[in-house]
């Protein structure tokens, strides 16, 4: 009856599900997550729950707790710190305050110590995929840290509010293990969570466990009052049976150990009676006793014991491995000087030194004696003419004396007045270099020249990245970036992607890469020629590459840059908040 009412009701739902379909997408946009301060994208239109969907979705809502939220929220603004702002009360309001990510990844990165948090980075963003993004990143670090995966919410339970409760049993979890491991970093009320019971391992001797496979366990049951007096030969096996039919029979048998007691005592009453009525009855012989019963269920484990006596030291472990030398220690203080030590022998002459520096100039000695007279120098040279004397009385005539050596050369006299341009005479021969004239004196100024042509400075530069619609570009070809930002000599071809030197002479290329989604593998290219590559693995977060070097170009050459491989490597991103560029410039031409 239950199903048919089901089958019944789901039919009219779908009746009237194309009618509220316009209504239910409307409602559904109205009550959209949003702030007032910033947009969400909406991840998907869903339409109102019926039947057994509407029952499921009523009874994960009860089991959404107001007091505990009260209770985690006090708890993450105190271990978290800083100005974090405080929700209003309420599921929607809680919902809206973790959404995001942001106040998730800060509070598992301070459960940590300072350098070492899971996540390294946590981005301010307003897109819904990253956001998502960084409450995976959450619940990963939530289970290396210790909360056993069953405890783990899903990131469509928080996001699109599917199941709140499950979101606080992991903040619950989350704090009960922060509590029990007392690092040092739990921050709060330490009654807000419960600590999780610790393992109380036993250690038992070898004589102890030999001792123990002698025993029967009171879990498997007890023989203490059995007996096999007047069994024959013939009894029944032990049959092993399903644990339902087990179960069945154990009850039956209850039944009927309760009706047998009152038979029993049924039956001493009325005995009771006969023996006041004839006290010579004699009794009879005492019946067969039966099989023994089947083994009942294992009972509960029992709670542990109380805590034993410190046990004796143990032996000395072996010494352990060498362990890494520490880190070098600051140089110590200069110790008191030793003793002087005993004299030591006297050491063999080494061999002579070289000559030392000289040394300054001493001080003039005493004035010496006389000394004796030294032997005829040389003449010296020919002293300066002297002046004409007086004319004196003339004489007689004498004799023609015999013609004299030339002298020597006097000084060059001073110039004398120029005389009249004589003709121009037979060159002569080269004469040797005279001494530097004194500086003349500065002339005028003279009129100033006209003005001459500007030397033509060679240029040639460009600058492109990618849009929103080139990104993630096709492998093997030349990437085309779409988005100038300078070109103005028009050397770069944007519908091509390649660049064309027109002056002869080296240049610098450069490009810088926002790597996301997948893989980057790529290559710098000169008239098909490969010169350098650029390699970058994704790992779940946006990263960067770069690369650039100087190429010499002659006119005519063609330099772009393009993917290398499958489609895999072509991670190449750009939006509104990452660019992706490609740009070169001439250093010097030839």
């Amino acid at each position: 009856m239950l199903h048919f009412s089901i089958f019944r009701q789901r039919a009219q739902d779908r009746r009237h599900r194309a009618q509220q379909l316009q209504t239910a997408r409307t409602s559904v946009r109205d009550n959209s997550l949003r702030r007032s301060d910033k947009s969400y994208e909406i991840m998907a239109n869903r339409g109102p729950t019926y039947g057994l969907s509407r029952e499921v979705q009523e009874k994960i809502e009860q089991k959404y707790d107001p007091d505990l939220e009260s209770r985690l929220v006090d708890w993450i603004v105190v271990q978290c710190g800083g100005n974090l702002e405080r929700p209003q009360p309420g599921k929607q309001n809680f919902q809206n305050w973790l959404m995001d990510g942001t106040i998730l990844c800060r509070l598992i990165n301070s459960l940590y110590p300072r350098g070492k948090e899971p996540i390294k980075k946590i981005q301010e963003t307003h897109m819904a995929f990253k956001q998502m993004e960084k409450i995976s990143q959450f619940l990963q670090a939530a289970e290396a840290y210790g909360v056993i995966t069953t405890d783990i919410f899903q990131t469509v339970d928080l996001w699109e509010g599917k199941d709140m409760a499950a979101v606080q049993r992991t903040l619950m979890a989350l704090g009960s293990v922060a509590l029990t491991k007392d690092d040092g970093h739990y921050r709060g009320n330490r009654d807000w969570f419960h600590r999780k019971s610790q393992s109380n391992r036993r250690e038992f001797s070898e004589e102890q466990l030999r001792q123990g496979q002698n025993l029967i366990g009171l879990q498997m049951g007890s023989n203490r009052g059995a007996s096999q007096a007047g069994m024959t030969g013939y009894g029944m096996h032990r049959q092993i049976m399903p644990y339902l039919v087990v179960r069945i029979m154990s009850s039956a048998k209850q039944f009927f150990i309760l009706l047998l007691v009152a038979l029993v005592h049924i039956a001493e009453q009325e005995s009771s009676g006969r023996r006041e009525k004839s006290d010579d009855c004699v009794c009879g012989h005492p019946g067969i006793p039966g099989n023994p019963g089947h083994n009942g269920m294992p009972g509960r484990d029992g709670r542990d014991g109380a805590k034993g006596d410190k046990g004796d030291p143990g032996d000395i472990g072996t010494c352990g491995a060498t362990g890494k030398d520490g880190p070098k220690g600051d140089k110590g203080e200069p110790g008191a000087p030793g003793i002087d030590g005993v004299k030591g022998r006297r050491g063999e002459n080494g061999e002579r030194g070289p000559p030392g520096k000289m040394g300054p100039q001493g001080f003039p000695g005493p004035l010496g004696l006389k000394g004796l007279k030294g032997e005829m120098g040389m003449p010296g040279p020919q002293g300066i003419k002297g002046d004409v004397g007086p004319l004196g009385p003339e004489g007689p005539q004498g004799i023609i004396g015999y013609k004299g050596e030339k002298g020597v050369q006097g000084p060059i006299g001073p110039p004398g007045r120029p005389g009249p341009k004589g003709d121009l005479g037979p060159p002569g021969h080269k004469g040797s270099i005279g001494y530097r004239g004194d500086k003349g004196s500065k002339g005028e100024i003279g009129e100033k020249g006209p003005q001459g042509d500007m030397p033509e400075i060679p240029k040639s530069a460009f600058s492109a990245g990618l849009t929103a619609q080139s990104k993630l570009p096709a492998s093997n070809v030349p990437i085309r970036f779409e988005k100038i930002i300078y070109n103005r000599q028009n050397h770069y071809d944007p519908q091509s992607g390649r660049f064309t030197c027109a002056i002869t002479g080296a240049y610098y290329f450069t490009y810088h890469i926002t790597v996301f989604s997948r893989n980057v593998r790529v290559a710098l290219m000169k008239n098909g020629q490969s010169i350098i590559h650029t390699m970058d693995n994704y790992q779940n977060n946006e990263d960067q590459a770069s690369g650039g070097t100087v190429l010499y170009l002659q006119a005519g050459d063609k330099v772009w840059l393009q993917v290398v491989g499958e489609q895999f490597f072509n991670g190449l991103y750009a939006d509104d908040d990452d660019d992706t560029t490609f740009s070169g410039f001439l250093l010097f031409a030839e």
